[in-house]
């Protein structure tokens, strides 16, 4: 090679070189960027999660303290100290930023607040606070701490800012606390607060979030677990405003441009966030380290191949020349062998066709295939035959077809294969193949006589059957044993018929094929009379048959189990009462019949009728003895208004006369007379309900004005004892659709109640408020009445609520009369409602009444008869 060919070749191979080290650099330069933004992708997603964790814990955080608030205010009734829950939640590591008080004000309400705090409802305007006009609703800060620059003024209406309003209604309907954001003018980021309802005047708790603690790195970062917040810039949006990011881990850098290395959506507190992370820098990763070693590698491995290139090239010219030379020799002889081996390969073509076809079969053949010679000798077989007897090929070529194939040895002398082979080609027949292990193995033989012009040899086809003939042979076995199970299984079943108690009858086409003794005796016939006969003879006529196999067959015919009671007729005429049981043997096949169990009840039937008859006797029995009471109960009032009546004129007179023993006689008779009146009272109401002529009056009433009502009448009874009691409504104005005076009764029964039970100086709660049913739709109200007493037995919170009943502790000595909780529980029945009773911890009772807020005017107007229909 020239000079200039081989400066070519190098060239050529420096810059092929070059390139393949250009490739890989760029290669190696975009598997470390990309591992790089995958670390900061994974950065991002742990940051995002890290930051969601804490605004959930916020969260948490305000829910515990709202709670404590809540607890506080119900057990000493005081407000919350602003100025306490400061010190113990500002602390200079906390998240919280500052806390305060919002309330919920009314137009009605305005002014009385702005005269607490001193100042007036604002708003912002211009960044100025001015007044706030009117509106239908106020959410102004009562108070916040700290004072400092990022404190909200007194007075600021927070529902006049953004969406405040509708996150503050929010967390006031859920009873959970709510992020919320707010832009306040002149703000460099959106103020984040949570906002928490205090369930107390319209009260909530607002605390402030510190977004810049929030996006600091824990303290217990290290090394090894360092902050995520640190590698990426991590920045969070509202759904509200996704215009302006709410949360900024670099606030003072520009704003990204480029794409988020992730995103991740997430609902905390009620808003539906964004988190995106952006790498802090723009600056393309360099190569590392690595990848310059990779680099410096292949550049010595490419420059040791351009060398040896070099020497290889060098070394090749001479033997060029030499190989030149001897190729023209060679290709000479070659085209004299070419013409010999084309003469040669002609010939031998023909014969190498028909061995390789019939090779091919062989080889080819899954089934086992011997050649054999008209001597009896194995002459070749394929790899199949060889598998099949377990030897090779070669042991079993020569060897006489009559070691392996019995039915083809024959022990008559003068008798060779040849005529044995004859009588047996053309047709397949069964035989035993004796394998290498002695075993013989059952085969099926095809035996074929193959003539040639100068020969003749036989071909053996052998398909081994033992799987068939164990198949065979267990399809035996399984009739064999199937009889036999059947045979056992038709004894077992004549045993069981004639064994059962019950009747039993197999039917096919409504004809009676096989029945036990117990159906014979049961319709008084023998078995010559049953037996093939027809089932008409057993009904009652011939329309009652053909009506009930219209409505059984069809469901016998879907695979069901029937049921009927139907009036049969026995062999001597007489009729009784059965029950029926019937199923189809297989219904898919409606041929094979049903087995029916017939049961008497005749006997149930006649008791049942007698019952019927005595329940019908007591019902009337019962409506007489509540009209009677009714009317007693009503005769008997008008006595006793007058006794009351003469009473007060008695006292009266007695005052005037200063007789303070005679005073106090007519004042016993007065007290005995009221007890006796109520008794009457309660009685008549009793009667009423029962037979179903108590009216209500169920229309939308003022729910807590009915309340009030009960609780300032029973105050003054109350307070002869040092009892208190405490009314809490949810909302404070609270409607619902009642009849307000026999509501006002149940308050009054269970007040009464819970003042002769409780001990002097305790306290009683009445709670009202609004809740979701869980059965359907709606909203219902939930009455709650708790005292302070001994409690009620556990076997006895049930059965209190029944017609003169009382529980075991009120007959210690409180007194009663039984009547009161079932008045109770009946008008609470008429508002679709239900009461029950429970005992609380460490000790007391709880009376808990709930009906729905809103009912159907059909409903209202029969809630009477609904609930003594309930009663009944």
């Amino acid at each position: 090679m020239s000079s200039l060919s081989r400066f070519t070749s190098v060239l050529i191979g420096a810059l092929l070189s070059i390139a393949l080290l250009s490739a890989e650099y760029w290669l190696l330069l975009d598997d470390d960027r990309s591992h790089e933004q995958q670390k900061e992708r994974h950065w991002g997603e742990l940051g995002s999660e890290l930051l969601a964790n804490r605004l959930q814990e916020m969260l948490d955080r305000t829910d515990l303290l709202a709670q404590s608030i809540i607890r506080q205010r119900h057990t000493t009734g005081n407000a919350p100290n602003l100025t306490e829950l400061a010190q113990g939640v500002l602390r200079d590591e906390s998240r919280f930023g500052g806390i305060g008080i919002i309330r919920k004000i009314t137009p009605e309400q305005r002014s009385a607040f702005e005269s607490g705090i001193a100042n007036s409802i604002r708003l912002l305007k211009d960044r100025h606070l001015v007044t706030s006009p009117s509106l239908p609703m106020y959410y102004p800060v009562e108070s916040y701490l700290p004072d400092d620059g990022n404190a909200l003024p007194q007075g600021l209406d927070l529902g006049s800012l953004d969406n405040a309003r509708r996150k503050m209604d929010q967390a006031r309907n859920r009873n959970q606390p709510m992020l919320m954001f707010t832009i306040l003018p002149g703000a460099a980021l959106p103020r984040m607060d949570i906002i928490a309802n205090l369930n107390d005047d319209g009260r909530m708790l607002l605390i402030n979030l510190r977004s810049d603690l929030l996006l600091q790195g824990s303290a217990a970062a290290t090394q090894d677990s360092p902050n995520p917040l640190q590698h990426v810039r991590l920045l969070g949006w509202s759904q509200d405003n996704p215009n302006v990011a709410v949360l900024d881990s670099h606030p003072l850098q520009a704003a990204p441009s480029g794409m988020p290395l992730m995103t991740m959506r997430r609902t905390i507190g009620g808003a539906d966030l964004l988190f995106a992370a952006y790498p802090l820098d723009d600056t393309s990763p360099a190569l590392s380290n690595q990848g310059y070693v990779i680099l410096g590698v292949t550049a010595l491995a490419l420059l040791l191949l351009l060398t040896l290139l070099q020497k290889q090239i060098a070394s090749g010219g001479g033997l060029r020349l030499l190989l030149r030379k001897q190729q023209q020799q060679l290709e000479m002889n070659n085209r004299a062998l070419r013409d010999q081996i084309t003469d040669r390969a002609n010939s031998e073509q023909a014969l190498a066709e028909s061995e390789a076809r019939q090779r091919a079969i062989l080889q080819a053949s899954s089934d086992a295939i011997v050649l054999i010679n008209r001597n009896g000798l194995i002459t070749q077989v394929n790899p199949a035959a060889a598998k099949l007897i377990g030897q090779t090929a070669e042991s079993i070529e020569h060897l006489p077809v009559g070691s392996l194939l019995a039915e083809l040895y024959s022990l008559t002398p003068g008798l060779n294969f040849e005529a044995i082979a004859n009588k047996r080609a053309g047709r397949p027949f069964e035989a035993h193949l004796l394998r290498s292990d002695n075993i013989q193995m059952p085969v099926e033989l095809s035996l074929s006589r193959v003539d040639m012009p100068d020969d003749s040899f036989y071909v053996a086809v052998c398909r081994d059957i033992t799987q068939r003939k164990e198949q065979e042979a267990a399809l035996i076995r399984l009739k064999n044993s199937l009889a036999e199970q059947v045979e056992v299984q038709s004894r077992q079943l004549s045993a069981l018929l004639e064994a059962s108690p019950m009747a039993m009858a197999y039917i096919v086409d409504r004809t009676l094929r096989q029945v036990n003794r117990a159906f014979l005796d049961l319709f008084e016939r023998t078995e010559e009379e049953v037996i093939g006969q027809s089932t008409l003879p057993y009904f009652e006529s011939k329309e009652q048959y053909e009506r009930t196999g219209r409505a059984l067959y069809s469901l016998l015919n879907d695979g069901k189990v029937v049921q009927t009671e139907v009036r049969l007729r026995t062999g001597h005429g007489k009729y009784m009462w059965c029950r029926l049981f019937g199923r189809a043997v297989n219904p898919s096949v409606p041929k094979l019949g049903t087995i029916w169990i017939y049961q008497d009840f005749s006997a149930q039937r006649e008791m049942e009728d007698a019952l019927r008859q005595a329940k019908i006797l007591a019902e009337e029995t019962s409506r007489a003895k509540t009209e009677f009471l009714a009317n007693m109960s009503h005769e008997l009032r008008t006595p006793m208004h007058a006794i009351l009546g003469f009473t007060e004129m008695g006292q009266s007179r007695a005052r005037q006369l200063q007789d303070e023993k005679l005073d106090q006689y007519f004042d016993r008779i007065n007290s005995s007379g009221n007890r006796l009146l109520q008794l009457l009272n309660d009685l008549l109401d009793l009667a009423k309900m029962e037979v179903g002529k108590m009216d209500y009056h169920i229309a939308p009433n003022d729910l807590t004005q009915c309340l009030r009502d009960a609780c300032d009448e029973m105050t003054p009874v109350a307070a002869r004892s040092q009892i208190k009691i405490y009314l809490y409504c949810t909302p404070e104005q609270l409607t619902a659709d009642i009849d307000a005076f026999r509501l006002g009764q149940v308050i009054r029964n269970l007040l009464s109640n819970a003042i002769k039970f409780s001990p002097p100086g305790e306290v009683i709660r009445v709670t009202a408020r609004l809740q979701q049913r869980a059965d359907s739709p709606g909203e219902e109200v939930l009455i709650s009445v708790e005292d302070a007493g001994p409690g009620i037995p556990a076997d006895e919170i049930e059965s209190i609520f029944g017609k003169f009943i009382q529980s075991s502790t009120t007959k210690t000595g409180a007194g009663g009369t039984g009547l009161g909780l079932a008045i109770c529980r009946e008008i609470i029945q008429a508002h679709q409602g239900a009461i029950q009773a429970e005992n609380i911890s460490p000790r007391g009772a709880a009376f808990t009444a709930t009906f729905p807020r809103r009912q159907d005017r059909v409903n209202q107007e029969d809630s009477g008869h609904d609930a003594q229909a309930a009663a009944r």
